[in-house]
């Protein structure tokens, strides 16, 4: 009998660190996916901002511009475009990304309009995006950057796959920033990292 107790007690032992190393590697897995879509979305606002601060042959400033603008100027590369989409939207590994330029009267484009200057004031303003490509990966965590220079990294838990638009949310998450602390920290979002914007 006290063999058998300790049979048992010794398969316990081993099924809870066999569960603990198993959500161990599923969170590291989590993180890593998490690292990747975040340096993704820092590539593109810098690429962002190098293209806004470049003067082109006109003399006038060159504006912000949607993901494939910059793909096609060869400024971003690993990124697919999601052909079946109503929106500028791409993907790279694990996550989708959108980026939206708002015109004068902040009114969001999704995609480039075939007249530019049907929308005045396009691409002075942006807002990037990036979510779970999967629908089932709402644990992994959103992203959100605009031309004001901060990227936010936010709780998810309901915008993934291709159908899922965090955009269409209401407040933007700058706006939180801005109107709940000073140092820029919600229960929401939280900012990781910051472009000095002159």
């Amino acid at each position: 009998m006290r063999h058998g107790i300790q049979i048992l007690f010794a398969a316990l032992v081993i099924a809870i660190v066999w569960r603990v190393a198993a959500v161990a590697a599923q969170g590291r897995a989590q993180h890593e996916r998490e690292v990747r879509a975040r340096s993704l979305a820092e590539r593109i606002l810098e690429a962002q901002f190098e293209r806004a601060g470049k003067e082109p042959k006109s003399g006038t400033p060159r504006s912000f511009a949607f993901l494939g603008r910059l793909v096609d100027e060869g400024r971003l590369l690993g990124l697919e475009r999601v052909v079946a989409s109503e929106r500028d939207l791409w993907r790279a590994g694990d996550y989708l990304f959108h980026v939206r330029l708002l015109n004068q009267l902040d009114r969001p484009i999704v995609r480039e309009p075939a007249d530019p200057s049907s929308e005045p004031g396009l691409g002075l303003e942006f807002e990037l995006w990036a979510w779970p490509a999967d629908q089932h990966s709402t644990s992994l965590a959103l992203f959100f950057g605009s031309d004001a220079g901060n990227l936010l990294q936010g709780d998810n838990g309901t915008h993934a796959g291709l159908r899922a638009r965090p955009e269409d949310g209401s407040p933007s998450p700058q706006n939180l920033l801005l109107e709940e602390v000073p140092d820029g920290a919600n229960s929401t979002w939280i900012v990781v990292r910051q472009w000095r914007r002159d």
